[in-house]
């Protein structure tokens, strides 16, 4: 997401804050991520009954909020989900999520998503060229795969191994009159090893897991095709997080290829989401 709505997170956040009596300038450093009418909010310094009040005031603040629920932890497992504690509103996690001209039925206890890159998969999609067809190797429930064949037109092979992400997925690719453009493939990209087909571009945006899956991508990349290879990476400053990623590539990349590295968003105190183009020779 672009840094302006980072600053119109945290302005709701401390509208929020004020509106529950709760003087945390101090005490509380937390964002929100708002996934169709779902918030989702970290608050470790509060007490219950202090989360329950602020919970209510955001709802009131957003003004399109029904359910509010407090992220206790961060992303964990093979499905990189979310441990959900419930503070306010409906008791449900199914969402209809809106963002760059599609729609998404997200469940956010259930499936990995994250609001903060929608401009990410925009600007992803936007350098997409007509005929080109694309590889996602964790596809979710198909947010850069969709927003890609609607914008661009190209055909997107998507895999994902949540297998009820992949039904998200196929419902989504239905809503957003994509079925004859992107494919979902269940199951293990590890499968992919020896693909058939090969991509002019590959999509990979799982920061924890990409080097693991590396050699797969590389794999299924066609000559002069390009790979997006997403890394959470610790760094002072964007240089040396730029550098670090170039240090973790040097040596697994045929010669030649073209890398450029750029920032995507922060996840966290130092540390950043950066995403390396490679374009293979």
């Amino acid at each position: 997401m672009s840094r302006a709505g980072g600053r119109s997170r945290l302005k709701l956040v401390r509208t929020a804050l004020a509106g529950a009596g709760i003087d945390t300038a101090e005490r509380v450093a937390t964002g929100v991520d708002i996934v169709g009418d779902i918030a989702i909010v970290r608050l470790p310094e509060l007490t219950l009954r202090e989360k329950r009040r602020f919970a209510r005031a955001l709802a009131g603040e957003a003004g399109n909020v029904s359910a509010v629920f407090e992220q206790e932890g961060g992303v964990e497992g093979e499905h990189r989900l979310r441990r959900l504690g419930h503070l306010f509103g409906e008791k449900r996690t199914l969402t209809t999520h809106r963002e760059n001209g599609c729609v998404f039925r997200v469940d956010v206890a259930r499936c990995y998503f994250s609001p903060r890159l929608s401009t990410e998969r925009l600007r992803i999609a936007e350098s997409v060229a007509p005929g080109e067809r694309v590889l996602n190797m964790f596809a979710g429930v198909g947010p850069f795969s969709i927003e890609i064949a609607r914008k661009a037109g190209a055909r997107v092979t998507s895999c994902e191994i949540n297998a009820y992400a992949c039904d998200l997925h196929e419902e989504n690719n239905t809503l957003n009159k994509v079925g004859d453009r992107v494919s979902v493939v269940r199951g293990d990209v590890s499968d992919l090893a020896r693909p058939r087909a090969k991509y002019s571009r590959v999509l990979m945006p799982h920061p924890s897991a990409a080097d693991r899956f590396l050699p797969v991508a590389l794999s299924a990349a066609k000559r002069g095709g390009v790979i997006h290879y997403y890394r959470h990476v610790l760094g002072e400053d964007e240089g040396e997080a730029a550098k670090r990623i170039k240090e973790e590539l040097s040596g697994t990349l045929p010669p030649r290829s073209r890398v450029t590295v750029r920032r995507v968003r922060e996840v966290g105190p130092r540390w950043v989401e950066m995403a390396a183009d490679i374009r293979l020779p």
